[in-house]
């Protein structure tokens, strides 16, 4: 477990004691009702957004992230909501994901280029879908931003291969006032019948 990496996340949500219920965000939102029902994993949830929208419609839902803290405020805001989710405290740089257990996978905000994508492959059943969206280089001109390790960010183009055996179905990479973000729906395809 990288520890200080989980105190980062814990400071910074003890910092910020008063949250607001996160939304969801956009890409999840204008993807929802194309999504297969049954069960959802959203890895390094942060404070929940995605897994608490996705239990509160109808999936099961199991989310994980490094920090205890934001999980604990995550809790709280589904068990406001009467929304049922699995909260796992866990590193994601050291943790399994069972194969072809999960029918939608949702990562916002976070990059691993070496172990996730495979196991996020892995785990999806076939004709599951992945939701992934994270920040490109471009943030680094974006006014006010606040990351400043380009290995954190996504190159030109470096989503659409990140995720061999899933076919694209929707891609943006897009400049807005507060952010800059590249966003991926993909899905796992059914292997032929012999």
């Amino acid at each position: 477990m990288q520890i200080d990496s989980r105190r980062k996340w814990d400071e910074k949500y003890t910092v910020r004691s008063s949250y607001r219920s996160p939304a969801p965000p956009d890409w999840l939102m204008a993807h929802l009702n194309r999504l297969p029902a049954g069960r959802a994993l959203d890895l390094a949830t942060g404070l929940g957004r995605c897994a608490v929208e996705l239990a509160r419609t109808g999936w099961n839902v199991t989310a994980v992230d490094i920090s205890e803290v934001g999980i604990r405020i995550a809790r709280r805001h589904a068990d406001r909501l009467g929304a049922h989710v699995d909260w796992i405290v866990a590193d994601l740089e050291h943790f399994l994901l069972p194969s072809q257990h999960f029918d939608v996978v949702t990562v916002f905000n976070y990059l691993d280029r070496t172990r996730l994508p495979g196991q996020i492959v892995r785990t999806l059943r076939p004709g599951g879908m992945l939701l992934f969206e994270t920040f490109t280089l471009n943030q680094l001109q974006v006014p006010g931003n606040h990351l400043t390790n380009p290995d954190h960010m996504l190159r030109p183009g470096e989503l659409l291969s990140m995720f061999p055996g899933l076919r694209v179905r929707a891609y943006r990479d897009v400049i807005e006032a507060d952010r800059a973000v590249a966003s991926l729906a993909a899905e796992k395809i059914e292997p032929l019948n012999r």
